[in-house]
């Protein structure tokens, strides 16, 4: 699940949208004092050099001030859980692995009937095995928590940490995403974490069963079949901008998965 999850919810006073990858680093250049650093940071974005951009930043910002802007994005405007939230919750998957720093999914998860079915882990914490070994649903939290700005992965440097300090996160990773078909929503397929992964479970253990990913239609021929070789995927694309076409799509796979399990329960 990724920040394209997220868009869709809405502020406590209705006017905010969390923010993609580069509206995030857009909002955090306000951080950088050094006009220098700010400009050079800036053409990073725009080249859609997210990675390096977002080392400029955190390097030249403060980080406790970058630690409150992360909360006053994603934690002040109090986002509600949107529809695509609440469809994933009904589909019920025992396991959820988001990039996303916010906690809309993982409180949504934690409140009215799923209040006590429902466990988050960080990448950073021990605990996930032990979960997925159990009854109990697991959201894996792959870059981070808003509840420690301190551990969010962003820049090319924390993906590094995150691998060097936390190998067994990864080794996890790499199990579910050999033992399991994954469906991909909200995300842009550009994550290296993800891409690294997936790049490596396809070249150890190739499997005529692919993975899917929910996308807007907006590849060409040449890249869809490149995506399906080098990390499996097979793309299930709806018309771009017509989100309300992906709420669809997923409404339709809830029914499938609810009709199914009351037939093999």
């Amino acid at each position: 699940m990724g920040a394209g999850v997220s868009m869709g919810s809405l502020s406590q006073d209705g006017i905010r949208h969390p923010p993609n990858w580069q509206k995030f680093l857009e909002g955090a250049l306000v951080h950088v004092h050094d006009p220098k650093d700010k400009r050079h940071a800036k053409t990073l974005i725009n080249k859609g050099q997210f990675l390096d951009a977002a080392e400029v930043i955190t390097d030249r910002s403060n980080q406790a001030d970058f630690g409150n802007y992360i909360r006053d994005t994603f934690v002040q405007p109090h986002f509600a859980a949107n529809e695509l939230h609440k469809v994933i919750l009904d589909i019920d998957p025992k396991i959820v692995i988001t990039t996303n720093y916010d906690e809309i999914y993982d409180q949504y998860c934690k409140s009215g009937h799923a209040e006590s079915g429902y466990n988050i882990c960080r990448y950073y914490e021990t605990f996930a095995v032990e979960n997925i070994r159990s009854r109990i649903r697991l959201v894996i939290k792959a870059h981070g928590c808003v509840t420690d700005p301190t551990k969010v992965v962003l820049s090319r440097s924390s993906y590094f940490s995150a691998k060097r300090d936390f190998p067994g996160f990864y080794e996890l990773l790499d199990a579910l995403f050999l033992t399991n078909t994954l469906l991909f929503v909200g995300c842009s397929l550009t994550d290296p974490d993800i891409q690294l992964v997936l790049e490596n479970a396809n070249i150890s253990a190739p499997s005529a069963h692919p993975h899917y990913a929910l996308v807007e239609k907006s590849r060409h021929p040449s890249i869809k079949s490149a995506i399906k070789k080098t990390h499996n995927i097979e793309l299930i694309e709806y018309p771009r901008g017509n989100h309300n076409a992906a709420i669809q799509a997923m409404q339709a796979l809830k029914d499938k998965v609810i009709a199914f399990r009351s037939t093999a329960p």
